[in-house]
């Protein structure tokens, strides 16, 4: 196979997966804002979409990890985070020191390109086995916005409709990046 049928593929199985993950939302009755924008591959540059569109809400980064035994970590919190791997393995059950995961994995277990990591990507995670992490922050904020596998486009929905769409497809923990604590939700 060549690499222009493999990209074509690809392309294929993401605006499948873009569809399936509207097609979710639409059957949970969630009402979202789609924004489309310029391609954003760092926290950096997603910040244009904070002034250029006036987006409300949490601003997020998303990263996909892993540990020395494969286990695979998904982590979604604010923008301004400060995320310390080193404290961090200890807080979620992680084996060893976290690093991040490999571009093949992610396409592997999310079905995503990097810059184009989200919560929304656990759609296609069908094996459930990357463990999701979500800021306590981006709770507490009314709007939430992510990208829907494609880092062209940012969802803006109710943090609780997050909630609900998350529940639905995938288990949810919460951890306060504050203080590097699990808390209940």
């Amino acid at each position: 196979m060549n690499i222009y049928n493999h990209m074509y593929i690809y392309y294929i199985f993401m605006v499948d997966s873009i569809q399936q993950l509207f097609d979710k939302l639409s059957h949970l009755n969630i009402d979202y804002k789609l924004f489309e924008h310029e391609a954003f591959y760092t926290v950096d540059e997603s910040s244009k979409l904070k002034s250029d569109l006036d987006l409300k809400g949490a601003h997020t980064k998303n990263l996909f990890l892993r540990d020395k035994k494969r286990k695979i970590f998904l982590l979604s919190c604010m923008d301004n985070a400060d995320v310390d791997l080193k404290i961090l393995k200890n807080i979620i059950p992680a084996q060893g020191n976290l690093s991040f995961g490999n571009p093949e994995l992610l396409n592997d277990k999310l079905g995503v390109k990097p810059g184009s990591v989200s919560p929304y990507a656990l759609i296609n995670n069908h094996e459930k086995d990357v463990n999701f992490y979500i800021d306590k922050n981006i709770l507490n904020e009314n709007l939430c916005n992510f990208h829907p596998l494609i880092n062209t486009k940012t969802i803006q929905l109710e943090t609780s409709d997050f909630i609900k769409f998350i529940q639905e497809i995938h288990t949810l923990h919460v951890i306060d990046f504050d203080s590097y604590e699990l808390i209940n939700l």
